[in-house]
């Protein structure tokens, strides 16, 4: 295998479990005998940990262990049986859509895995983990027999890797048309072969329930709406009207599946394909509920921008959600910083009265801030 050194004082974070080495780290990579597992020594010769190596990637190392265990297919398979038993003591009853496997917070960097209904969809984001798919797919074959698993390796992070990108089936074969399937009994279409993520927002599976419980009798506005998730759950509590607005066609037509499915009427849930910030530049409507979630922007004044004409639109003594996802250079500080000079321009009082993350189906190391993806802010508007 590859042997690793690193520079002086760089084992520190690692051996307070930080899954990363990044290249910067690397002092000399000094012989090998496996292309894609190594092992890591300090700058003084003694072992750090054991992982996943690719000199084409700023992440140099993707860590897996601490100890000196056997990379291979049985470490997999436990700690995949780990992960598979810790969501079916998380997962609410009546929903069959989540996330089974989320990289580093589930010890297995680089792999990704969510099911919906009877498929799972499966993503190799790393050099290393690519090289295990065969086994690793041997492995969801045997521990969810007959159904169809699927492959979605398209995010762009794998050309940081070095790695092309893929999707298509694996191993049985999608049904005709989009997966419909259930959240905490809520019906949802899903199209894992082109939407976003795997196809849904799972992570976001808290938000939509908070929403739910406060929506009744509400006026609710869904800004960068995608599907729908966040409108439905407010239809859904019985807000008397729900307006949703998002640029994209083909989301707009599963939000439209979305709300006959459950049963909601045209004249509740409304919906707009349009530019949001052109909506809210020409709409004086204000609500009850705002709901802002807006996807990365490369400039800061971006989001000022964007959550300044949000604000703008929630009532006195209105609600607002703000958030922000898989965004590295815009975290929750970033968030407050934008959502402070929105209130500024305003001239509106916003108190933060709660906070938003991911879903425990995608947990996190606390010594790995990175694997926080969700971000979000509850406000109260006067």
């Amino acid at each position: 295998m590859f042997i690793i050194r690193i520079k002086e004082n760089k084992e520190q974070p690692i051996l307070a479990g930080h899954p990363w080495i990044f290249a910067g780290a690397v002092d000399k990579v000094d012989s090998h005998s496996d292309k894609y597992i190594c092992r890591v020594l300090d700058s003084t010769g003694r072992f750090v940990c054991q992982g996943f190596y690719n000199p084409y990637s700023q992440i140099a190392v993707r860590v897996i262990t601490l100890g000196r265990d056997n990379i291979d297919k049985e470490m997999f398979e436990g700690r995949i049986e780990k992960a598979i038993t810790f969501r079916k003591q998380i997962i609410p009853e009546a929903t069959t859509c989540y996330r089974i496997i989320n990289s580093e917070g589930d010890r297995l960097p680089g792999l990704v895995a969510d099911r919906y209904g009877d498929v799972i969809v499966l993503q190799f984001l790393c050099m290393a983990m690519e090289k295990f798919r065969d086994d690793i797919i041997e492995i969801f074959k045997s521990r969810y027999p007959g159904y169809t698993i699927h492959e979605r390796s398209d995010a762009k992070s794998r050309k940081a890797e070095g790695l092309d990108l893929q999707s298509g089936p694996i191993s049985g074969t999608l049904p005709e048309g989009d997966l419909e399937v259930l959240e905490e009994g809520s019906r949802f279409f899903i199209d894992v072969k082109t939407g976003d993520r795997t196809g849904f927002y799972l992570e976001y599976r808290p938000v939509r329930s908070l929403i739910r419980s406060i929506s009744k009798g509400k006026s609710v506005l869904d800004l960068f709406s995608y599907t729908g998730g966040f409108g439905l759950s407010a239809c859904l509590a019985g807000a008397s009207t729900v307006t949703s607005v998002d640029t994209s066609i083909s989301a707009q037509s599963i939000l439209k599946r979305n709300m006959e499915a459950n049963s909601i009427s045209s004249f509740v849930w409304h919906h707009q394909r349009e530019d949001v910030s052109a909506f809210l530049s020409r709409e004086s409507s204000q609500y009850d509920i705002v709901i802002c979630d807006p996807p990365p922007f490369s400039r800061p004044e971006d989001y000022n921008n964007i959550f300044y004409q949000a604000m703008s639109r929630v009532k006195p003594g209105g609600v607002m959600f703000a958030l922000t996802s898989y965004s590295p250079r815009f975290g929750i500080y970033e968030l407050m910083k934008a959502l402070s000079r929105a209130s500024g321009s305003s001239g509106l009082t916003a108190r933060i009265t709660g906070k938003l993350s991911q879903g425990p189906d995608y947990p996190y190391l606390p010594s790995h801030p990175e694997g926080e993806h969700v971000h979000g802010l509850i406000l109260n508007i006067e």
